[in-house]
């Protein structure tokens, strides 16, 4: 009797143990479908680092995709860094002095007449080395881009009076990668795209790079269609929904593109407090409506929304 329960038990484990990984599976197959490929089971197990370094890598090698159409692509220096980054400082250059011009005279004068004279003629002037004014970095990087991971919302920032970035300027909604797949830390941004294949077959917008494989970008579209767009994940901003990039509508992302310039800083961090203005709600389109395939934001002469 005893041997007979015990191998019950085993068999209903048996059973549970495939039922629960058949349940994994069909949720990992529902979130390969809506997710571009998120991998639910990789983060049950623990392996999610693996498949970040994979996505990163298979999202960089994008950069040299045929179907991308670069906006900007910066200069870099020979450590790789953008250089708008770093204010460059012209000096000055020093005016040649003239030498002093030596007068004739038919007289003989000793060696220590001449040198009381020409100390006399020659005033000695000493000049104050001319101070190497600080770089204003604000005037080359009028904004400063703040990330709440937690609240999926953006915050741009102006300098104030002392320089320093406290003053809120515009508010985004946005959405970051699942499972914090969007690193956090302070980046400079670089190349920014008009258009830019994704990871997954699909397009963004006004992409501009954060970090390595990090960009922002608008929300995908199927093709590089304005009137194309992912509806699904348009409706998803303000809740982590990407690979790690950070998707935004087309206006905010196209405002990013037009007005930060290389070497921008970008300071993801996470917050319960969304920031001082706040986290914008996005427009929710519906899956019915005729004009779907468009961001209602997208400020193309062509868009339907805004007629």
């Amino acid at each position: 009797m005893g041997k007979w329960l015990g191998n019950r038990c085993v068999c209903i484990l048996i059973l549970l143990g495939t039922l629960f990984l058949a349940a994994l599976t069909a949720v990992e197959y529902v979130t390969l479908e809506l997710e571009e490929e998120v991998p639910v089971l990789a983060v049950f197990v623990g392996q999610e680092n693996n498949w970040l370094k994979e996505y990163q890598r298979e999202e960089l090698a994008l950069d040299d995709s045929a179907q991308n159409e670069l906006l900007e692509q910066p200069k870099q220096g020979e450590d790789g860094t953008p250089l708008e980054a770093a204010e460059v400082v012209e000096t000055t250059e020093t005016e040649a002095i003239e030498p002093t011009e030596v007068v004739e005279t038919s007289e003989t004068v000793d060696a220590t007449e001449m040198r009381e004279t020409e100390a006399a003629e020659t005033p000695e002037v000493t000049e104050t080395p001319e101070a190497t004014e600080t770089p204003d970095v604000t005037a080359a990087f009028p904004y400063y881009i703040k990330i709440n991971r937690m609240q999926n919302c953006i915050t741009v920032y102006t300098p104030d009076e002392n320089g320093e970035y406290t003053i809120p300027y515009k508010a985004m909604v946005c959405s970051t990668g699942l499972y914090n797949a969007t690193p956090s830390g302070t980046y400079q941004i670089s190349t920014k795209y008009r258009w830019r294949e994704l990871y997954g077959g699909v397009y963004g917008q006004y992409a501009t790079r954060i970090h390595g494989a990090i960009l922002f970008h608008s929300v995908p579209y199927y093709t590089k269609s304005n009137d194309n767009l992912c509806t699904d994940k348009y409706n998803k901003l303000g809740q982590q929904a990407s690979m790690g990039c950070v998707r935004l509508t087309t206006e905010d992302a196209k405002w990013i593109a037009d007005n930060c310039p290389s070497g921008t800083s970008v300071e993801i961090y996470d917050d319960e407090d969304p920031g001082p203005l706040g986290k914008p709600e996005a427009v929710k389109i519906d899956a019915d409506d005729v004009n779907r395939g468009w961001d209602p934001t997208d400020p193309d002469e062509n868009n339907p929304w805004l007629e």
